[in-house]
């Protein structure tokens, strides 16, 4: 319960603490996914395929908020509390149904209510690279700290566990004070239009979080099947994974070519799903880690220096990475169905280095915008 309230201290600048803590929590049931779906499976009696509809629903839930919260709703107290509360509830009843069916409403649900969480935190800092990084680092902090807990969690009891303390969890930003300011301002600021290279950039971190969740999302399965890990061990690994994004993410300088930390994503996503040796396989997913935090941020710098309105672009970068995250589990599981993980690793991976091409190129290619002529940002 610690958790939010010192990372509102140790960020504090960046976005107001009940919204920095709904980051969190938010950041902690995304990182739970991959650790629970071994347990789900034995629950429901579920095929890889059937598997991943449940990472498939929730970030298909959180597409629809994160695309369409900055269109149609007004950042407000009310309706933080509401998702707050939705988010809360949902993760409760995750944990007390018994059906498969009902579980995914439950997951639909939750990812709704992640999405435009999301959407309050990323659109009034969009643009402004410091803060930026400070919003970043919450992703790989709550890792470190919360993958070990669920792990073990997962160990001495169930899934159900795990769910019912993400719902206590879930309510601990209705009591931290949160502000709309920085929001409010980035939604007026919303036309219609924006440029090429932002659009292809877009679809280049669609492709990323495509190919990385087709993997990350059975990594437990992997870890578990083929390198014969126990969950906490492997619970362990994504701690350090996540450690490792610390110091990429709460980088605050230039970020040149994150393109290149994208490739090396895909590398690590395609050794991942072929190494057979324990110590290789976390030492590939450290390197993910790494790779992954050094370059999004770079991506999203990028984007902003390539938008005609970043405020917008925001939104439709976050809907266009779930979208990403709602087909990747779903390729994943159809191409875990063959069992091969080396054919899953090559596509994914294949992925992963294809968004790093496209995210080179526009960086390469010559500036049409400048960022003083863009309406929206921060700079």
């Amino acid at each position: 319960m610690q958790i939010p309230v010192r990372l509102a201290g140790v960020e504090r600048g960046a976005t107001d603490p009940g919204t920095l803590a709904a980051v969190v929590v938010s950041t902690a049931v995304l990182a739970a996914t991959p650790l629970l779906i071994p347990g789900l499976i034995a629950s429901f009696d579920l095929g890889l395929g059937a598997a991943g509809l449940i990472s498939g629903v929730q970030l298909g839930g959180f597409v629809l908020t994160s695309f369409l919260a900055g269109r149609i709703a007004t950042a407000s107290r009310r309706f933080f509390s509401f998702v707050v509360l939705l988010l809360a509830s949902a993760n409760l009843v995750s944990g007390l149904v018994t059906g498969f069916a009902p579980f995914l409403a439950t997951r639909f649900a939750a990812g709704l209510a992640l999405g435009a969480i999301t959407w309050l935190a990323w659109a009034g800092v969009f643009g402004d690279s410091k803060k930026m990084s400070r919003i970043a680092v919450v992703g790989p902090i709550t890792g470190v700290l919360a993958t070990p807990l669920i792990g073990l969690a997962i160990d001495v009891a169930s899934y159900r566990l795990v769910y019912v303390a993400l719902a206590v969890l879930s309510l601990t930003p209705l009591v931290l004070p949160t502000t709309f300011d920085a929001v409010e301002r980035a939604t007026k600021e919303r036309q219609s239009g924006g440029a090429p290279a932002a659009f292809a950039l877009i679809g280049a971190l669609g492709l990323l979080t495509m190919g990385g969740s087709a993997v990350f999302v059975f990594s437990g399965v992997i870890a578990t099947n083929q390198l014969g890990l126990s969950p906490t061990a492997f619970a362990l690994i994504l701690s350090v994974n996540a450690a490792a994004g610390i110091p990429a993410a709460r980088w605050s300088g230039r970020r040149p070519y994150a393109g290149l930390w994208f490739v090396l994503a895909g590398a690590c996503a395609i050794a991942f799903t072929i190494t057979t040796t324990a110590a290789l396989g976390a030492v590939v997913l450290v390197v993910w880690g790494f790779s992954f935090w050094a370059g999004v941020p770079g991506a999203y710098e990028l984007l902003s220096r390539r938008s005609l309105y970043p405020s917008q672009r925001a939104g439709d970068a976050q809907a266009v990475m779930a979208v990403g995250r709602v087909i990747g589990p779903l390729v994943g599981g159809s191409l875990a169905s063959t069992g091969s993980n080396a054919l899953l690793g090559l596509c994914a991976g294949g992925a992963m280095i294809a968004a790093g091409l496209i995210t080179t190129s526009v960086e390469l290619a010559p500036e049409g915008l400048s960022p003083q002529v863009c309406p929206g940002s921060s700079r």
